[in-house]
């Protein structure tokens, strides 16, 4: 039977951003409403469900009313409300997207649920790991679907390398080492909302959060332990850049590196200007090549310790939709299954994953002798 080439990069990036939107199911699409008027929500959100039956992005509100009524005329949204609360509380809207600055995610997604809606929630959950344990106990209460959208574990390509990985253990391999790295050079300014720590910002807050799922994702461990946290510190109790080394469980050791304010004129910068998960078994090391954003490019390769040879396996891009889009499609199934299949999804980031994230990430600001988040 042929096999059907992977669409190309072009194609990828045409089938990310649909200039036609399909006819949505009138009686089963889903009614999705966004807070705030948020750069990342056509990428996340507004375009993935153009090509989706199942999901109609009906709504926008913003704390300028007149910014929202803008934003979704440029994005073809049909309505705006004249507030967060006034959204959150439309009887018509099924689900909430949220993805203001990290200091609002706690009070607007405990809101949402409290309306009975659903939510998609942009990474980190919250401030810090009490907020979190908090939404989703009350999720949970009221037998809602709370995602933390970490879209990279949704791809088939991560999909893969998790399976890959986690094959090569069951078959006796011991593991020895995971790092993680998402540095990149000076791409915002010191005053944007990562670096404000009102709004729970950091790097830490913003790559580390990766960094810390994607070690505890691809290994299949818990970490036990941090051991060393060193922060660049830009400002008061912001963090421009962290390293960590972490102990997971059986005492296996972790890095990461997180940066947004990497010198552009530096060898350091390039040398870690990719993202990727390296992990090392007791006979071979695996990594993932642009892990965060794998429907965009991303490359695996398997050095053999043995011999020294390095295989490059093929790229995994399967119809070529983003990871956004097959987050949304994951959220969407579980919305629609009351939940009950959550653990079946496979990428699926549930309440407790996204709590013992938030607990690492706490843990990383204490030894780093910083404040947690607030």
């Amino acid at each position: 039977m042929a096999t059907v080439p992977s669409p190309s990069l072009f194609q990828r990036f045409k089938i990310a951003k649909p200039k036609v939107t399909v006819s949505k199911d009138p009686q089963d699409a889903l009614r999705i409403g966004i807070l705030g008027a948020a750069n990342i929500a056509p990428n996340a959100l507004i375009n993935p469900a153009k090509s989706m039956k199942s999901i109609n992005v009906v709504s926008v509100a913003a704390r300028d009313h007149n910014k929202a009524k803008d934003y979704a005329t440029a994005h073809g949204i049909p309505s705006t409300h004249a507030s967060y609360d006034a959204l959150i509380s439309d009887p018509s809207i099924d689900c909430i997207y949220n993805p203001l600055p990290n200091g609002l995610h706690y009070e607007w997604t405990k809101k949402a649920l409290e309306a009975g809606k659903h939510v998609l929630l942009e990474k980190p959950a919250a401030s810090n790991a009490a907020q979190t344990r908090e939404m989703f106990e009350l999720a949970k209460s009221k037998n809602l679907v709370l995602l933390e959208a970490f879209h990279y574990r949704f791809h088939p390509a991560s999909i893969f390398f998790k399976d890959l990985i986690q094959k090569h253990l069951v078959e006796g391999h011991q593991l020895q080492k995971v790092e993680s790295i998402m540095s990149f050079g000076s791409i915002f300014p010191k005053d944007d909302i990562r670096f404000n720590f009102k709004l729970a910002g950091g790097v830490l807050m913003d790559c580390g959060g990766y960094n810390v799922n994607s070690i505890r994702y691809f290994s299949g461990l818990e970490v036990e332990k941090v051991d060393t946290a060193v922060p660049k510190i830009i400002s008061e109790e912001i963090d421009g850049r962290m390293e960590a080394t972490l102990q997971l469980v059986g005492g296996v050791p972790a890095k990461l590196t997180a940066s947004l304010t990497n010198p552009w004129f530096s060898l350091q910068t390039w040398r870690e200007i990719m993202p990727r998960v390296i992990v090392e078994t007791d006979a071979k090391i695996f990594t993932f090549g642009m892990f965060v954003m794998p429907g965009a490019y991303h490359y695996f390769t398997v050095k053999d310790k043995a011999t020294g040879s390095t295989e490059n396996l093929p790229k995994v891009y399967n119809e070529g939709y983003s990871t956004y889009r097959y987050q949304l499609e994951a959220f969407v199934k579980a919305v629609k299954n009351g939940g009950g299949d959550e653990k079946s999804i496979p990428g699926w980031v549930s309440g407790g994953d996204s709590v013992a994230n938030m607990t690492v990430l706490d843990s990383i600001y204490t030894a780093a002798g910083m404040k947690v988040r607030e």
